[in-house]
């Protein structure tokens, strides 16, 4: 039995985005306490008090004039992967990094530890669920038997540049010193490319209808691109049994409970995985508020919503 007195949804995000807005708008809707806090806000203006024990839990949150105890909480939903350096800006480059890994490290443990469901669930990477490269996400969908498009890792940006300009279907990824992520690029001037060493990945551009599949615990939401560009929604019945199946492991494997997956889908019906990301974007654009409803119920247990 779940407390009644846990009223809060607490929306933890790197920044503020329509995601997060909405949830939060639909949450209130409902008639949950909502508290929205961006990466910056846990930062700067949040004070904490946090202890852990085995037989003790203390976990106390104060933003502005709300104050929330761990038994306030019904649910978590966390977009923060991780809390970047820059967020320091009058520390000194050491000290920002030091303070950012200590910050992951606090919050790492607190979302842990929480007795209400936390969407996703963080990992030692991300904060948000697991976070792995291109070649790591593809290389475990190509073990799982999904179609992927082929992925060349180079050390040179010449040999990029010549692989890119040779009128290969591809678009690369720039992986140069970033936080936490690779940041991805489309090469407009390939003689610029030719100056840089050491951090390039080109990757297929695979043909076919852009097919986006949203997995929320084990109910799927499905929609596509037609030939307008337009998002529209489809029935889950369209996504073939296998790759439903293999989907369902995939998102096992990654832990995660809340992902979108992208796919590009052939007039004979053949699925080419392309990758995920969190949160859904194209599926809440298609299922509007029928998907972040579903979401808040996951989160606060709602009774006959299953993990």
């Amino acid at each position: 039995m779940r407390n009644n007195t846990r009223n809060v949804f607490l929306i933890l995000d790197q920044y503020l985005t329509e995601f997060s807005l909405r949830l939060k708008s639909l949450s209130e809707h409902r008639g949950l306490k909502t508290v929205l806090l961006t990466s910056a806000d846990t930062v700067r203006d949040v004070a904490l008090v946090f202890h852990l024990s085995e037989k003790d839990l203390n976990f106390n949150l104060r933003y502005h004039d709300v104050d929330i105890k761990t038994q306030d909480i019904a649910g978590v939903y966390c977009g923060i992967s991780t809390f970047e350096p820059t967020l320091w800006e009058r520390f000194s480059s050491k000290d920002a990094e030091y303070a950012a890994r200590e910050t992951q490290a606090l919050w790492l443990a607190i979302l842990a530890s929480l007795p209400c469901h936390v969407i996703n669930p963080p990992s030692l990477d991300s904060l948000a669920g697991t976070l792995l490269s291109t070649p790591e996400i593809l290389y475990l969908a190509h073990r799982l038997g999904f179609r992927v498009p082929m992925v060349i890792s180079l050390e040179s940006g010449k040999i990029a540049a010549e692989v890119l300009g040779s009128g290969v279907r591809a678009r690369y990824a720039d992986l140069g010193e970033v936080w936490g992520n690779e940041t991805c690029l489309r090469p407009d001037d390939l003689p610029v490319l030719e100056k840089n060493d050491d951090h390039f990945r080109v990757l297929e551009e695979v043909p076919g209808k852009p097919t986006y599949v949203t997995l929320l615990g084990d109910k799927f939401f499905a929609c596509e691109a037609d030939s307008g560009a337009s998002i529209v929604c489809l029935s889950s019945r369209r996504i073939p049994r296998p790759i439903k199946v293999r989907l369902r492991t995939l998102h096992k494997r990654l832990k995660l409970v809340l992902a979108e997956y992208s796919f590009r889908v052939m007039a004979d019906d053949n699925w080419t995985f392309l990758g995920c990301t969190r949160p859904p974007i194209y599926a809440v654009a298609a299922h509007s508020d029928a998907l972040l409803g579903q979401v808040v119920d996951y989160a606060v247990g709602k009774k006959g919503v299953t993990w």
